[in-house]
Parts: structure tokens; C-alpha cells; sequence
């Protein structure tokens, strides 16, 4: 039987549409400095540029290689299926309590170790207080707080490096000057701006709808890579004031108040050039960097919001009266994943989120399903690649103050920083759902958003593609430090080695 002369031109275009995918691949591979990805790419690549030219030259091969491209093009096929389980995050943050909810318990801002760490002074009433309610807490907080700050020694691993180190301590200091601010009343600014009358102080009748539209696109405009609107679930409110960074000592231990009825919650990007390097101090520069993005964009929401003659609080580093994870959650922006972090849409954990609190009635978003959750369960890369061993490896879940979870170890994961002088950034970094929001990142992000057996499958495949170690990246020139071990001196004060 003679062969269909238009049998080759198909074989050789669905070749041809293989070579280029393995060539986008590998491209990206090697601008993400992926070694392992890039090689197997390139293998792929010189496969099937000799197999074109098998189709053309070897008549015989045709049929078998039909049958080959067909088989793998069904199982393909069956990524594209859209079925899927929904997440428990399209309930919103409270699709993760354990059972009916009872068994929650809300979070006192007193307990967290950023407050242990910088709020508790000696010899105050206040840390006197605390260690009477959580004698547990005292032996290890006295000895972390013996290293200093959050950080320990900022920058140690990377010995110190100053110009780097600047860098951090320059973006921490916009939100201190912001964090004054934070609270806004209608009118607020009227004795200060020039710009302000007195209707300011007046409510401006707005429909809800528009008024998100505009928040939303004005957030955007000063510099949100996501925003999305909830109603505040008090439940992610903060019970009592715990962290104080201007003195004022009497608000220590008060409870906060009630939250205001809606959210704003936005998320910046963080670049993932700089977010590689972890845990060296290019990826806490973005940290910082970002923070202080978000107290500059909260403020000026706050301040609108102030403006139009409604209240307002701007949820910054410098002002947190909720927690920004599952604000996020209820705002659609994203999942909660295995190391704790948001797994946002588009950027993975690799942003930084803020909210701004009103009570401006707005149209609230509905939340999404990544597929995250179902693709954490397998991968584990986050957890195998800790340096500190903070994030849970099993499978199961556990449940902490009534919410079903992989729990963090805040106090090994917070040791950890003190060691190395950084925010870590490591689980941040190995994350599948970090790599760049483009070409084929954006084809599985789409395959994973639909498909069950994608989420319980591509774990795996993303295991064999990219390996399941971390190995920091080359950092931009312009963040260069100095390579080699921290100093003798510096090893010996924070217990290196």
C-alpha cells in the first residue's frame, strides 16, 4: 500500500512542534541557571532533531513513530482533563479548621517570635508578664536573644558584607517612618496636607463596585502585582498587642481592636534572580526591598481610604493587627502550602503581603484553587531542602490551635536566621511554584489549576526535571559579596559550623 504523501509532513510537523517546546525549555532552563533541567532539555532537543531526521530519510520508521506520538500525545491528553477535587482553600482561610471550628484558638501577637525577640526588654513588667503566662518560652528566648535581633548579625554568612547589608537596613527604615501612620481616621489628614478640606471627614457615596475597581487599579498603579478584595473573618485578627517598635510600652499586652468590616490585601513580587541566592543576602534585600514596597502602597491606600472620609489601617511590618496569610487566602489570592508561606497565584511564596483594612464597603473576590495543596503533599522539597529541618515532611497534615496543617518549627526556623544572618529563604526558593510566571511555568500552572492527576503526578516530574536539592544560584553582579566563609570571629559568636 502506498504511503499517504501528507503521512511524513504530519509526522514531521508534530516532531517540529516537539523540538520547539524542548528547545523553549531548555532556553528557560539555562536563564534560570536550572543545570539539571537545562541538560535533560538539551538531551530532548538532539533526540528529536535526529529523529526529523529519521521521518525524513527512513520510510520504514514512520508507522512505529506514529504509534509513539500518538501514545504519548493520549497521555498527555489525559493532563488536560478537567478533573479535579476542590481545595480547601475555595471555602477561604476556613476551609483549613479542623472539624466544625470549635477548636480554634486565635493568635495573641505577644506569642510570635518576632515579639519574644524584640519586645521583651529584662527587668520589665512586660517581660515579666510574659514569662509568668509561658515559662516554656523563657530558656530558649533568652539564649536567640543573646544573638541578637531577628537576624542575629545581619549579613554573617556572606561575611558581613556591607554594602549589602546597607542595603537591608535602608529599605527597613521607610516602613519605621511609616509604621507611625498606619492607623487613619476620616479626614485624617486635614491638619496636616493643604490639599485636604474640610469634606474630607465626610463619607463620599460611591458604589461599592467602583469603588473596587479603583482601589484595585490605584494599588496596581503604586506598584501591587496582586490585589484582592475580602471580608475580614475576625477569627485572623490578632488578639493582643505584642510587637512595639516606638516605645509605646502601655499598648504592650492591650487587646486590639475589632477589625474593620473589608480588606484590601495586596502581594509584590519578589524577584527571582534575587530570591536564588538564598539563603545569601541578595534574597534578604528583597525581603526588605519589598517591605518596605508594602508600607509605602498601605499607607497611600490607608490615606485614600482617609481621604474619601472612611477609616482605614494600613497592615505593614510596622503594624500588624492580623494575620496576612489568611487574609490573602480569603481574598483569592492564593493557598497555603507546606512551609507555612502563601502559595500565591502567579509567584508562588515568592511575594510579600499587606493589607489595608476599611470599613469603605467594596465587592470582596472569590478565593482559587492552584492546585497546591494536592501538589505539596508529594513534592516535599521545601521540607528536604531545610537547612534547619523547620518544615514537616509527612504527608498527614496535624492540627495547631484547631487549623489542619503542615506546622512550621518557628523557633528552629527563627535559630536558623540567627545563624546565617538572613531570612533564609531557601523553602521560598526550591518551590516549583517560584519559577518565573512565563512560557512553560504558565503551561503548567494552567494543566495544574485543572487537573487531579496533574497535581498528584507533576510533583514528580518536576523531581526529575530539576532534582530535589537546593544549591543557591549566581547572584546579579550588582548584590556581588565577597565568596569564602564568614570570619573566625564572626563563626565563633554565632555558633557556626
Amino acid at each position: 500500500m502506498a504511503e499517504n504523501p501528507y503521512f511524513v509532513w504530519i509526522l514531521s510537523l508534530v516532531n517540529f512542534g516537539i523540538i520547539c517546546m524542548a528547545g523553549l525549555f531548555t532556553y528557560e532552563s539555562i536563564r534560570e541557571q536550572e543545570r539539571r533541567a537545562s541538560k535533560i532539555g538539551a538531551v530532548l532537543l538532539c533526540f528529536h532533531l535526529l529523529l526529523g531526521l529519521v521521518i525524513l530519510s527512513w520510510p520504514a520508521s514512520r508507522i512505529p513513530l506514529a504509534w509513539f506520538f500518538g501514545i504519548a500525545l493520549a497521555i498527555q491528553g489525559l493532563f488536560l482533563i478537567p478533573w479535579k477535587r476542590g481545595s480547601r482553600s475555595l471555602k477561604r482561610a476556613a476551609g483549613y479548621l479542623a472539624g466544625d471550628g470549635s477548636q480554634f484558638e486565635p493568635m495573641d501577637e505577644r506569642a510570635t517570635m518576632f515579639a519574644r525577640n524584640r519586645s521583651l526588654l529584662p527587668d520589665t513588667p512586660q517581660y515579666e508578664e510574659y514569662y509568668r503566662m509561658h515559662p516554656e518560652h523563657k530558656e530558649y528566648d533568652e539564649r536567640r536573644r543573646a544573638k541578637g535581633g531577628p537576624l542575629g548579625r545581619p549579613g554573617i554568612i556572606d561575611s558581613c558584607y556591607k554594602p549589602n547589608v546597607s542595603m537591608l537596613v535602608s529599605s527597613f527604615e521607610l516602613p519605621n517612618m511609616l509604621g507611625r501612620g498606619a492607623r487613619v481616621n476620616p479626614g485624617a489628614a486635614q491638619a496636616r496636607s493643604s490639599y485636604a478640606s474640610k469634606e474630607s471627614a465626610t463619607a463620599a457615596k460611591i458604589d461599592p463596585a467602583k469603588a473596587t475597581k479603583i482601589v484595585k487599579s490605584w494599588a496596581k498603579h503604586l506598584g501591587a502585582d496582586l490585589v484582592g478584595i475580602c471580608k475580614v473573618d475576625p477569627r485572623w485578627a490578632y488578639t493582643h498587642r505584642g510587637e512595639i517598635h516606638y516605645g509605646e510600652w502601655d499598648e504592650w499586652g492591650k487587646k486590639i481592636p475589632e477589625p474593620l468590616p473589608y480588606a484590601v490585601v495586596i502581594a509584590t513580587e519578589m524577584d527571582h534572580s534575587m530570591v536564588m541566592t538564598a539563603p545569601h543576602t541578595p534574597s534578604v534585600i528583597e525581603s526588605g526591598y519589598n517591605y518596605a514596597k508594602g508600607a509605602y502602597i498601605t499607607t497611600i491606600l490607608a490615606h485614600w481610604f482617609g481621604a474619601m472620609g472612611y477609616r482605614a489601617v494600613a497592615e505593614h511590618n510596622r503594624h500588624y493587627d492580623m494575620l496576612m496569610v489568611p487574609l490573602a487566602i480569603d481574598a483569592g489570592l492564593g493557598e497555603l502550602g507546606r512551609q507555612g508561606y502563601l502559595i500565591a497565584d502567579k509567584f508562588g511564596p515568592r511575594v510579600r503581603i499587606f493589607a489595608v483594612q476599611t470599613d469603605m464597603p467594596l465587592i470582596p473576590d472569590k478565593p482559587i484553587d492552584l492546585g497546591a495543596e494536592k501538589f505539596c503533599e508529594a513534592c516535599k522539597k521545601c521540607a528536604e531542602s531545610c537547612p534547619s529541618k523547620s518544615i514537616p515532611i509527612e504527608r498527614q497534615k496535624r492540627v495547631y490551635r484547631g487549623i489542619e496543617r503542615w506546622k512550621l518549627n518557628e523557633q528552629s526556623c527563627f535559630e536558623y536566621w540567627g545563624k546565617v544572618g538572613t531570612d533564609c529563604c531557601i523553602c521560598m526558593a526550591v518551590c516549583p511554584f517560584s519559577r518565573p510566571y512565563r512560557s512553560i511555568h504558565k503551561l503548567v500552572r494552567f494543566i495544574l489549576r485543572r487537573s487531579e492527576l496533574a497535581r498528584i503526578l507533576f510533583p514528580y516530574i518536576d523531581n526529575f526535571l530539576y532534582g530535589k536539592r537546593w544549591k543557591p544560584r549566581k547572584e546579579p553582579d550588582w548584590v556581588e559579596y565577597p565568596k569564602g566563609q564568614p570570619s573566625a570571629e564572626a563563626v565563633s559568636s554565632q555558633g557556626l559550623g
